[in-house]
């Protein structure tokens, strides 16, 4: 993940977003005080609450092993 001072989001706001959305990869925004927060897109957020919930129903290893059977096949 890439890093930037906040002073990069104010300059280069569209450009950073942009980025974010079309590769799908987050960035980190350093802010004062040793703190930072991460940006990312939509849909990636949407996939990280679903593996949240899978893990947290138990289902993640059910939903994985699915997955591996369908490569197999497929």
């Amino acid at each position: 993940m890439k890093t930037y001072q906040l002073a990069k989001l104010h300059a280069h706001t569209k450009q950073l977003l942009h980025q974010v959305v079309t590769t799908q990869q987050a960035i980190e925004i350093k802010l004062p005080a040793q703190r930072s927060v991460v940006v990312m897109s939509k849909d990636r957020y949407a996939q990280l609450l679903e593996l949240n919930y899978l893990w947290e129903t138990g289902s993640l290893p059910a939903a994985l092993q699915q997955l591996d059977l369908e490569a197999d096949v497929g």
